[in-house]
């Protein structure tokens, strides 16, 4: 009865550019995307704000990871992707940012890892999710992983993107979200 309710899964997840994995906390995010590089030698991770490479980057260090495999997006050059695979470990806020970055990229189907305590959920009301995902049972490192996920980051992306005129930059996503949404 329920196996259509969300449709064919395969057809919708090629029309993704993001294929998008959700944790409840940037926490069990972290810990995800380090088990991700213990067990992929190839995956580079990619960061769009400073402050979250750097979190990144201390986190991998403290668990024996290479931490130059986590690049900051404006550094990233053509040839970091020549023979690795890459990670998103958040999203930008704005979706035409995201694609115009990726445009020329061979690679479909880019793994993002989200959590739902980042500042982009928290803006469309994330922290009312968590304790009933709870009640529900779904414990912390359990990852949410559907195209629905990644069409409704999509639209959230494209709402935000509505209400920015000018956009400033800014070291984190929280600082962005502060400083180009009033």
């Amino acid at each position: 009865m329920f196996s259509n309710l969300f449709g064919k899964k395969e057809t919708e997840d090629k029309d993704h550019l993001f294929k998008d994995r959700a944790y409840m906390s940037i926490e069990a995010k972290m810990k995800a995307c380090a088990a991700l590089g213990k067990e992929n030698g190839s995956v580079i991770f990619i960061a769009w704000f400073s402050d979250t490479a750097k979190k990144f980057k201390d986190f991998f260090a403290a668990n024996g990871l290479n931490e130059n495999r986590v690049i900051e997006a404006k550094y990233l050059t053509a040839a970091q992707l020549q023979s690795h695979q890459p990670v998103f470990t958040e999203h930008y806020p704005l979706h035409s940012k995201e694609e115009a970055f990726v445009a020329n990229w061979q690679t479909k189907n880019i793994m993002v890892y989200s959590a739902m305590d980042e500042p982009l959920f928290k803006h469309f009301g994330s922290e009312k999710l968590i304790p009933f995902m709870k009640m529900m049972g779904m414990k912390e490192n359990e990852v949410i992983e559907h195209s629905m996920v990644s069409k409704s980051i999509i639209n959230g992306q494209k709402k935000i993107e509505e209400q920015v005129i000018v956009e400033q930059s800014a070291s984190s996503q929280e600082e962005w979200m502060r400083m180009n949404l009033k």
